[in-house]
């Protein structure tokens, strides 16, 4: 299960910093960030929320690693 959680917070990490990069530069005309900010606009303009459920992932993974034996 520890490895599920793992990857659900490097997915979600990839995302986040993704997220955050279009946002910074919907502003200057990049193509890509255009298109990723067009399709979700509220996690371009708050990336924290994708920071805080990669916190809780990262919590989840930590908190299943620490059961095995």
């Amino acid at each position: 299960m520890s490895t599920i959680a793992l990857g659900l917070t490097i997915i979600l990490a990839v995302a986040t910093v993704s997220f955050y990069v279009a946002g910074s530069l919907y502003g200057y005309g990049s193509p890509w960030a255009r298109d990723v900010c067009g399709l979700s606009q509220d996690l371009c303009d708050n990336p924290g929320w994708g920071a805080i459920a990669t916190g809780v992932a990262a919590l989840v993974y930590f908190g299943l690693r620490s059961f095995r034996y």
